[in-house]
């Protein structure tokens, strides 16, 4: 009942529909109960036409009422069947309101589940979906919701109006006949505990199936990102291998959960077979015994095999239910995941600033094997343009993280303008920061909504003046559409240039006082590389920016070069000042320029 009542709190929130889908099958096990009862007088007013004294005086919802509306007995022709009418409609009516009502609050809830669990992915920080494999999160997004909609949706509902059919249908037994009641649940309890291990059994089954679900997801995941990969090492039969082995152990899984889901129900049917037998002995001794009317027999026998259906019902809705609330564990662990990137209790905007970013004592590492950054001590003023160069691994797009905010420092500080970044929000933080990242994030758009990224009011014109500084307005107006041309997941239909230069047009459309270029021209060939370079020139002026480049070609210009070894600033100067030291700096530059 605690792993029900898990699920059914997502409903809590749609209190008065829930209230009307409450109600709803209250009514609808209150026609049940008035359908069961009309048997006792179509039997015995109608067929037998009369009963002995002895069995006549048990209790009938339907004599009742043929006694205020002072129906004769010759009306009972009639009557019986108008009412049998009636409660049909009246059952199959409240019914149908019933489950529809609880099928839109799943539905509703499921959707603000799924809203959640969206929103807690988008608010996770970097090192979230660094220990999460993609497409274990695709599979709780989509495959875990899909399971826990059909447990809140459909189960949840059949559940609810199954436990109030059998109340009513109990109820109605234990009016005719609370003795014979008595004598046929003698065995019922024997089921309870064999449903118990079935409901463990069918969580912990359902737990395990979504966990060989997740890694298929991860494995097509892998597999249509890097199908380039696959293909230029000819690797589709391994990759082949690896799938159908998962889908294999997800195969097994599933037979085990459908094993023990399936023998839920014959085993409630098995008791419910045994109980009918017993109450067929029970009964047939009490009618000849005058304890009850063939009409009450029938009622009686009528609401125990009717109980059936509920039973089935809820032996359905638990495997559902079960497996729905091991989803709901997998969903809630991801839920209850607190970015490691928290913004202060009293954070406030950043106000606009002037771009002076001062490095104070900075460390960072991973983890404690993991030394990264260590003791960072450096300043870039206003309209400074820096460039950090050096091997790879040595730390230069860590810093860059660090500035944003992806992670925080192990110690030290970071402040722009004298600000601490932790002290303010996240978005002010960012929204003052342009990036180009070394990793190319495109989205299956057009160019223009890639360009204008979250900017939904900006106007065509600065689309373009923006593509036009970025050298990619030209490329831009060969395509179809132009600027309302998709150029497909990730930017697929663009070559490698043309990507990076969409990218730094939607970078330089955000106007931020910093910029950042993460080896933001290493996809340029020569010629677009010159180009790129000589609209840089024109962007930079007025903003501080940091360079992360492997082709010192692209950094000669700069201001001030820091070249990173170590996790430290090994040496800081320009271009022609670190050559002049015979340093790391004019090794790199030699490995580039002279032994080529």
């Amino acid at each position: 009942m605690r792993e029900i009542f898990k699920l059914f709190k997502l409903t809590l929130a749609e209190k008065k529909k829930l209230a009307l889908s409450f109600l709803f099958s209250a009514f609808a096990a209150f026609f049940t109960y008035v359908f069961v009862d009309l048997v006792q007088p179509i039997i015995d007013q109608l067929f037998l036409q009369r009963v002995s004294q002895t069995s006549s005086g048990k209790a009938s919802l339907l004599n009742f009422l043929f006694k205020k509306l002072n129906a004769a007995e010759e009306h009972y022709i009639w009557l019986i069947p108008l009412f049998l009418v009636i409660v049909i409609f009246g059952k199959g009516a409240f019914t149908f309101l019933a489950s529809f009502f609880m099928k839109t609050i799943g539905h509703k809830a499921v959707k603000k589940m799924r809203n959640d669990l969206f929103e807690s992915l988008v608010y996770q920080s970097s090192d979230f979906f660094e220990s999460k494999p993609t497409g274990e999160l695709m599979s709780r997004l989509t495959n875990d919701v899909d399971k826990i909609q059909q447990a809140v949706s459909g189960s949840m509902g059949d559940f609810i109006l199954s436990v109030f059919m059998l109340f009513a249908l109990l109820g109605k037994i234990f009016i005719t006949d609370w003795q014979l009641a008595l004598m046929s649940f003698v065995i019922a309890p024997l089921a309870v505990i064999p449903l118990a291990l079935f409901s463990r059994q069918l969580k912990k089954k359902g737990m395990e199936n979504q966990k060989k679900m997740a890694q298929i997801y991860n494995l097509l995941h892998e597999t249509i990102t890097g199908n380039k990969i696959v293909k230029a090492f000819a690797m589709e039969k391994f990759e082949m291998k690896k799938f159908f082995r998962a889908t294999t152990n997800y195969f097994r899984t599933s037979i085990k959960l459908a094993l023990t889901g399936s023998a839920s129900s014959p085993f409630m049917e098995l008791m419910g077979g045994i109980l009918g037998a017993v109450i067929l002995v029970l009964g047939t001794t009490r009618i000849t015994r005058g304890y009850m009317s063939p009409g009450d027999f029938s009622s009686f026998i009528l609401a125990i095999f009717l109980m059936y259906t509920p039973i089935k019902r809820l032996s359905r809705a638990n495997n559902n239910i079960q497996q729905g609330v091991a989803c709901y564990e997998r969903i809630d662990e991801i839920l209850q995941s607190k970015s490691q990137i928290k913004e202060h209790p009293r954070a406030y905007p950043l106000p606009s600033v002037k771009g002076r970013v001062k490095f104070e004592n900075v460390s960072f590492r991973y983890t404690e094997m993991m030394p990264v950054l260590q003791n960072l001590d450096f300043e870039v003023m206003p309209t400074e343009t820096v460039a950090l160069v050096g091997l790879s691994g040595t730390g230069k797009t860590t810093i860059i993280n660090l500035l944003l905010r992806f992670y925080d420092p192990s110690s030290g500080r970071i402040t722009i303008d004298g600000i601490n970044i932790c002290e303010v929000t996240l978005s002010s933080l960012r929204s003052q920061i342009g990036l180009v990242s070394q990793e190319l994030i495109l989205f299956n758009d057009t160019a223009r909504n890639n360009i204008a990224y979250g900017q939904e009011d900006i106007s065509l014109e600065k689309v373009v003046e923006a593509a036009k500084a970025a050298e990619a307005h030209d490329f831009v107006m060969k395509l179809p559409q132009g600027y309302e041309s998709n150029i497909g997941e990730k930017g697929t239909l663009l070559s490698s240039g043309q990507r990076q230069r969409l990218a730094i047009a939607r970078a330089l459309l955000k106007d931020s006082p910093v910029l950042i270029f993460d080896e933001a021209t290493s996809a340029l060939d020569s010629e677009s590389e010159k180009l790129i370079q000589t609209a840089l020139e024109n962007i930079m002026k007025g903003r501080t920016v940091f360079i992360i480049a492997h082709r010192l070609s692209t950094v000669r210009s700069a201001d001030r070069i820091f070249v990173v070894d170590g996790g430290r600033i090994a040496e800081i100067g320009t271009h022609d000042e670190l050559l002049e030291k015979n340093g790391i700096y004019r090794k790199l530059y030699d490995l580039q320029f002279l032994e080529g």
